[in-house]
Parts: C-alpha cells; structure tokens; sequence
C-alpha cells in the first residue's frame, strides 16, 4: 500500500492553529531560571564562569524578573538585577509570541530533523530589522538588528519543539563574530493543566578573544497570582491586637556609619549561585550620636549578587537590603569596605583574600579559603 505524501503545508496550517490557541488560554506564568555562564578561549578548555537564579515571570505577555524569593517582581530591563556578564531575556516566553502571534515572517519547509529524540519537521523564517523586535546589547552598546532562524514541529503532536535564532548584520562596533540562540520546549504540568513551556536554553556569543555561552534550566513552573485582601476590624479587636504585637520601628541609618556584619550563612565558593540568599549579624551597635539606631546582634539580609569563578582567583560581590531585629527594621544601602584577613592591596605575598579596584568585590585567591563563614565584614551607610 503507497504511503501518502508528506504535505508540510498542512502539517503547518494545524500546528498554527494549534499554537494559537495554546498562547491564547496559556496564563501568566512564573518558573525559576538557572544559568550556568560558561567562558572557552580560542583553542583553550570550556571554563564555568558563574551561576545565576533568577525567577521569571510572564505577565501580560511581558517578561519579568525578581531574585528568588521576592516579594515581588519588577517592570525592569534584566540588566539591573545581573550586572556583568552575558544574559538573555526572550527565550522564556516571548519567542513564540514573535514568531506566531500573528502578522509573523514567511515559514519555509526544510525537511525533518531530530529533536531530542523527536521526529520534527523544520521550517525556516528571516525577520527584517525593520519588522524585528530583537536587540542586542554589548558593552552597553545596544543595537536592533534582523534576525534568520528555524522551529521544529513535533509530527506526532505537532508541539513547537525547538526555536533557534541568528541575529543578522551585528554593528562591526560590538565586536561579534558569531551569536545564536536556541530554545527547547515540551509540555509541562501548571496546577492540573498541562502548557507548552520552554525547558532549557542555550544562548552563544562568540568574541575574537573569547566565546560565551549560557545554558538555561526552567523548572518549578506555576501560576503567577497577585492577591489582595481587605479586613474590616472593629475597634476592640484592634485594641486587642495592638496590645498584643509591638509595632515594628522604621529606622534611618546615619549616613557615613559603619555596619560591621559577620557572615552567618556559610558561602562555598565553587557551588554558591548569584541569587542565594545570605544572612549576617551585626557586630556592634549601630548609633547615631548617644542613641542606638540599630542594636548588636541585630540581622542582615541580603544575596550574592558577584560569584565569578576564574582560573586562580573567585571574585565575590554581596547585597545586603533589610536589617532585621525585635520591634525594628532598617532598608539598607551598603558600601563594602573590607573583610577580615584583605590585603590593603593587590600587592604580591601570602594574601589570599584581595581588594578588587572594582567598588563592592572581593577577590579571593583559589589557594584561600574555599567557604567564607564567620567572617567580619565591614561597611558603610551610603547615601
């Protein structure tokens, strides 16, 4: 018996429609993201430069981030969260909204391909600069810029499977030799549906000196919900309340004060993640004038914001936001100014733990410790 044709045309038509109607009823959406950050010079070994955790957000077909565990998240570019090296925003949702959220590219049939396993047809598209949304950013030099690529249709349950991106015509003033793109998708489980999400990514940016490369986890996907609740409370049960619970005092911390803070939470150095959260304990009083603004033993909580791992040396960088103790609380904005055992400077000798001539990072030797705990680091208030 004569198998029927192949008809790309059709198969495209239903994945379409079906993709559609998948983008239309998916809701707003939150998974953690892990980014291993990678560096490989020319000829040389793939070198682990950092990880990151972040959480991510799509909310009203917007991508958003937050570090782990906040409170909440904001409408802000990603680069203000991770500050150095190479990230990507887009591949967590806004991809498939590019391409098939209608008035998209020309889709061209290029044959099968196997995808993690899957028998896929591939289909090529190109999207004018004009027309593109996608924008590079190096070295704070930004550019919009067209951009070529594939998708793979799954041909058992026409699922998206994979999107890969070139960026086309990179200004000569970035430096760039080579970037692309790519993201793999599958159904995964939100409550009790089940919703076409990207899992992992992989982004490289390729430099005369150097190639980048982030690999992308998505997991612990859910629901993205913003509650709020009114109480209505009659006087007496307010009374009531009041005597019960002291109120918290907001406090402002002198400008220009010194905040000694000793590590409570234990920093491996080779497995710690930018994103982990950290605590540390005040050393001594924090005063202003005769009057304590903010007792000993009172707690610090921040992140590590810096933990890049190069070949002799880590280089460590930590936030601290909310100073915490019994009826009080303070927002902090710290300046570093030294950790037990620094060196004043970068000089040579057995220091293992030096001063970075970058603001806020420390740099630590790999013949040093190999996990900060307990350790008393010193700051300022700043303005």
């Amino acid at each position: 018996m004569a198998q029927a044709a192949f008809d790309s045309e059709k198969v495209l038509i239903g994945f379409l429609s079906q993709i559609q109607e998948t983008l239309e009823r998916q809701p707003n959406y939150t998974c953690l993201e892990t980014v291993e950050r990678t560096r490989r010079a020319p000829g040389g070994t793939t070198q682990v430069e950092d990880t990151l955790r972040l959480e991510v957000a799509l909310v009203d077909s917007k991508e958003m981030f937050a570090w782990p565990g906040s409170k909440e998240f904001e409408d802000k570019e990603p680069t203000e969260l991770v500050s150095s090296g190479m990230f990507g925003n887009g591949n967590f949702a806004l991809y498939p909204r590019m391409l098939f959220g209608g008035g998209g590219p020309a889709f061209v049939y290029a044959g099968e391909a196997d995808v993690n396993g899957r028998k896929t047809a591939q289909y090529n598209f190109r999207v004018a600069k004009l027309m593109s949304g996608y924008r590079l950013s190096v070295n704070r030099q930004r550019a919009t810029v067209g951009y070529h690529g594939s998708f793979y249709i799954d041909l058992e349950t026409l699922d998206l499977r994979r999107v890969a991106l070139t960026p086309d015509n990179i200004p000569p003033e970035f430096q760039m030799t080579a970037t692309e793109d790519r993201v793999d998708y599958d159904q995964v489980k939100i409550g009790e549906e089940r919703f076409l999400l990207p899992v992992e990514s992989s982004l490289m940016m390729q430099f005369p000196e150097v190639v980048s490369r982030n690999r992308v986890r998505f997991s612990g996907c859910r629901k993205f919900t913003g509650e709020s609740t009114l109480v209505f409370l009659d006087d007496d049960l307010i009374e009531a309340q009041a005597g019960g619970a002291a109120a918290v005092k907001e406090a402002i911390l002198p400008v220009g004060a010194d905040v000694p803070l000793v590590l409570t939470s234990e920093i491996v150095l080779a497995q710690g993640v930018v994103g982990d959260t950290i605590e540390a304990k005040l050393n001594s009083d924090i005063k202003a004038g005769k009057d304590v603004m903010a007792p000993k033993g009172a707690i610090a909580r921040g992140r590590i914001v810096k933990l890049e791992r190069q070949p002799e040396l880590f280089v460590l960088a930590l936030h601290f936001s909310d100073l915490e103790w019994r009826g009080g609380h303070a927002r902090l904005n710290l300046r570093f100014d030294s950790m037990a055992g620094m060196a004043a400077e970068q000089a040579g000798g057995r220091q293992e733990i030096l001063r970075s001539p970058d603001a806020g990072e420390i740099v630590i030797l790999r013949s040093g410790p190999k996990r900060l705990k307990d350790v008393l680091t010193r700051w300022r208030v700043a303005p």
